[in-house]
């Protein structure tokens, strides 16, 4: 781990002792015990604030608790002058000198067996009792049990934590003899209770952790202590290695060769890291958190000094060696539990070479199986050819068996020396290439291949952004790691894995006839960020130069780089311009030039938007994705340019509608079909099909009788269908944004529709923090909306309401700067403002609001969130007489600032 960069900043106290608790003054000892502590204690924070290592501060943090408890207990036995009759002994964290500020002081008063002589027992009980008030009195927070032997060995067969909590005892004072005692029978228990079933447990236990806090390493807010890779994953790995081999820590695990040098460096200086986190966390919140929460990640890169830079933030830093470490960790845990959990692993004498021969069957002159795994034949096999570093793994697929951590280790130590070559080894990435367009393979092996770092060393333009945090709730994994979890992705596509949920994509990527030009693009998308802005045209940059480096196909290389190059550009268009502009797709489709490159970039880009986070591909991004594809398919194919002029005019698109809704719906409404269909604006009957209409309809009907009609669908998914019909007015969409946002209704996304006097305006919608909206919520916002609507209800103070009772955390997320955009290029009617900030509850209203008291209607509205980042987009035109675009500079000002107002206030009321 690098040593962080370290600035003077503000002195803080320690935690300070927490009042006594017990009745009754509070003896001499006590409070010279608690001074000690305090004193103790703000030494400690010094050296910690002056750059200590974590490791040095949880070992001074033991010895000064040591110190005291042994000053405290001489004390209390040389009151009668009687020898101890009782042993006490650190426990857990304590027990293995682990202790950050805040952790609890786990003892145990080992009391004489219950054969013993009562005096003498009498004597041993009344000394634990003065102990136990002592350490309240002297501000110790700590676990204390006092207990006979018997009855610990007792509590250790039925509560498996406090067995384990006893591997790691340690005399603190007392009897020597009864705590020799304690030892013998913890490892005769263990040997009765077999070692199987301990490590079975404890790996249940892992399992168990890992699924409560996260799986993945690459989580927006890891949990340091208990989460992957954090530090109790490693105590974990060490207690099945005492257990089955009998070593003591990291270092004996090294000399036992059951980890190799460099991972017991590495592993040691990644907790070092841990614990210098987890004391500061301590340190700076004066409570037990061992959670990076957004918050915290901000305060640790201040107290720790890391400051902003171009193209990477501080925090950003500080995640990056957390991310690090949390991945050191995990790999010096999973390998140790490999060489531990099976009862025949060979022991290995040294660094590597078991002692007794395996009996093997040859794969071929590289490769053998091993019970059950796959392991090299010699140890010149990467040596002799670079390429076998990747093709370890796919042979491993090949036999669905894992790798032996015996082969991951000479792997490790021979990459160390090959990897100058292998950006250029053109052997290495063909083998590559063709596992990346392997038919059927899930892409598993990749997981493995960059963790190792082989990926990186093919790679350098990866290599560069190992573990590269983005401090947003949009990207959930790092640079590098999104990278690999999509090219998973497109495999799995490719292999028909994701046919079921996505079977259009599924055909279209099967279908391609140049798959490793996808793959190459998929994998340089992201190489460009940290380089500078446009990090798509630095991506780009990168292919060009890595296919004269390896000679890459010219032709590829050039489709490689335009992918890269446009990898944004389908979402951009799809979810934030209007895609009934013909002009737009017209322009986009000559871009593309072959429909081949354009099914690529749709490939490219679901996996590029579905391997942001879990949450980020939805039914609605997915459908306006696949309309922008085939309306710009079929501009390249020139599909249905030969129809007949008059089939395309207004006139019989509104009869093509007419005839295909009249069958759907019921004959009150059938005579009100044509009426709708002749008030219908040209967008609507281009993109609204059938069914919807007829619902439209329907609802059309109702809003003439009684001014306002609504209707929310609930499809399956995690948003819902709303339309709302109400009589047109200005600034409408604001009265509806209102009521939705003073009932925590997130608007998604928004098509606006004028028919005559009558307005109708669909909208994507969600919970706030997700789901469909409930059934009391819907009713709620309804209520409102008629109130609204009458003028009954104030929408701004309805608004405010809302935002008074929220609880909305905007401190605990990644802040969003602020950036508005008027473009009058994209669109031949409207200036489009583009608007990127902090998504917060009532934006959309503030928004609406703020064009409307700018004098502006909005003809089309895109809204969509990113995290907590909206990224919205608003088709104006002038209200009233003067409709059309934004003419003059001044009356683009003065709406760009009406808006960045209101948006500014909101900030400051949430």
């Amino acid at each position: 781990m690098a040593t962080p960069p370290q600035r003077p900043v503000a002195e803080a106290p320690p935690p300070a002792s927490p009042p006594s608790p017990s009745a009754g003054p509070v003896s001499a000892e006590a409070r010279k015990a608690r001074q000690r502590l305090d004193s103790g204690r703000a030494e400690i924070f010094a050296r910690h604030r002056g750059g200590a290592g974590g490791q040095q501060v949880v070992r001074a943090i033991s010895d000064l608790t040591d110190s005291v408890l042994q000053d405290m207990f001489a004390s209390l036995v040389s009151k009668d002058g009687s020898p101890s009759d009782l042993a006490l002994v650190a426990t857990g964290g304590y027990g293995r000198r682990e202790l950050s500020p805040r952790s609890d002081v786990d003892l145990l008063a080992l009391l004489p067996s219950q054969k013993a002589d009562p005096a003498r027992k009498a004597r041993a009980e009344a000394v634990a009792e003065s102990l136990h008030r002592a350490l309240w009195d002297a501000g110790l927070e700590a676990g204390f049990g006092a207990r006979t032997l018997e009855e610990t060995l007792t509590l250790a067969r039925d509560d498996h934590t406090a067995r384990t909590a006893l591997l790691d005892c340690r005399l603190l004072a007392g009897d020597a003899a009864l705590f020799k005692e304690l030892e013998r029978a913890v490892v005769t228990e263990l040997d009765a209770r077999k070692i199987e079933e301990f490590i079975e447990e404890k790996l249940e236990e892992l399992r168990g952790r890992r699924t409560r806090y996260g799986g993945s390493v690459w989580l927006l807010e890891p949990h340091i202590k208990q989460g992957k890779g954090g530090l109790r994953d490693l105590q974990a790995a060490l207690w099945i290695a005492r257990a089955r081999h009998k070593v003591a820590g990291l270092g004996e695990s090294g000399e036992r060769g059951l980890l190799p040098l460099r991972e017991v460096q590495a592993a040691r200086a990644a907790r070092d890291w841990l614990w210098k986190l987890r004391n500061e966390l301590h340190y700076a919140t004066g409570r037990r958190d061992d959670r990076l929460t957004f918050d915290n990640q901000r305060r640790l890169a201040s107290a720790l000094g890391y400051a902003d830079a171009e193209g990477e933030l501080g925090v950003e830093k500080l995640m990056r060696e957390t991310y690090i470490a949390l991945q050191e960790i995990a790999r010096a845990s999973d390998a140790l539990i490999d060489r531990c959990a099976v009862e025949d692993a060979p022991r290995p004498a040294g660094f590597f070479g078991p002692r007794r021969a395996p009996q093997a069957k040859p794969i071929d002159s590289a490769f053998k199986l091993w019970q059950g795994r796959v392991t090299v034949g010699d140890r010149e096999v990467f040596a002799r050819r670079p390429a076998d570093l990747i093709r370890l793994f796919t042979v491993a697929e090949t036999y669905g068996v894992p790798v032996y951590s015996y082969a991951r280790d000479l792997l490790v130590q021979e990459l160390h020396k090959l990897e100058p070559g292998l950006a250029a080894d053109r052997d290495a990435h063909f083998e590559l290439w063709q596992y990346l367009v392997r038919e059927g393979s899930d892409g598993a092996a990749l997981g493995s291949l960059h963790e190792l770092g082989v990926l990186g060393a093919l790679f350098p333009e990866l290599g560069r952004l190992r573990a590269r945090a983005q401090h947003s709730l949009y990207h959930v994994y790092t640079v590098d790691t999104h990278t690999v979890v999509a090219l998973q992705r497109m495999m799995r596509l490719r292999a028909g894995s994701l046919s079921e949920e996505e079977p259009d994509l599924t055909r279209i990527a099967r279908a391609q006839e140049r798959p490793l030009v996808l793959m190459l693009g998929l994998l340089f998308h992201d190489l460009g960020k940290g380089l500078g802005p446009d990090h798509s045209s630095r991506g780009a940059e990168l292919v060009r130069a890595y296919a004269q480096r390896i000679a890459l196909d010219p032709a590829d290389a050039e489709d490689v780089a335009w992918l890269v190059q446009e990898h944004l550009k389908m979402s951009h268009l799809s979810q934030r311009r209007d895609l009934e502009d013909a002009a737009m797709i017209e322009g986009f489709a000559r871009d593309a030039r072959t429909v081949e490159r354009l099914e690529m970039l749709y490939l490219l880009t679901y996996a590029d938007m579905a391997s942001v986070s879990p949450e980020n591909w939805t039914d609605w991004k997915a459908g306006l994705l696949r309309l922008l594809y085939e309306k710009t398919r079929a501009t390249i194919t020139a599909e249905g340019l030969d129809r007949p002029a008059h089939e395309d005019s207004l006139e019989h698109r509104r009869e093509r509608l007419t005839s295909a809704v009249e069958p759907l719906v019921d004959a009150t409404h059938k005579t009100q079909v044509t009426a709708f269909a002749r008030l219908a604006p040209e967008r609507y009957l281009a993109i609204t099909r059938p069914p919807e209409a007829a619902r439209h309809v329907r609802l059309w009907t109702i809003a003439q009788r009684t001014g306002f009609a609504a209707e929310l669908r609930r499809p399956a998914g995690g948003e819902a269908d709303l339309t709302l019909v109400a009589k047109d007015r200005p600034g409408l969409l604001a009265l509806f944004s209102a009521a939705l946002a003073a009932n925590g209704i997130d608007v998604l996304a928004a098509e606006v529709h004028t028919l005559g006097d009558f307005a109708l305006d669909e909208f994507v919608v969600r919970e706030t923090g997700g789901g469909v909206p409930s059934t009391p919520r819907w009713e709620s916002a309804h209520a409102d909306l008629l109130r609204l609507l009458s003028g009954d209800e104030d929408p701004h103070k309805l608004v405010q309401r809302r935002l008074r009772r929220a609880s909305w955390a905007a401190s605990a997320v990644p802040q969003v700067a602020t950036k508005l955009r008027l473009d009058d290029v994209s669109s031949a009617e409207s200036t489009i403002l583009d608007v990127f900030t902090q998504d917060r509850p009532g934006l959309l209203h503030a928004i609406a609001e703020a064009l409307h008291g700018a004098g502006v209607s909005i003809v089309v509205a895109r809204i969509a969130t990113e995290g907590n980042r909206a990224t919205d987009a608003f088709y104006l035109r002038e209200a009233g007489g003067q409709a059309g675009r934004l003419r003059s500079e001044e009356r683009k000002r003065e709406v760009e600032n009406a808006v960045r107002m209101a948006i500014d206030e909101l900030a400051g009321r949430s």
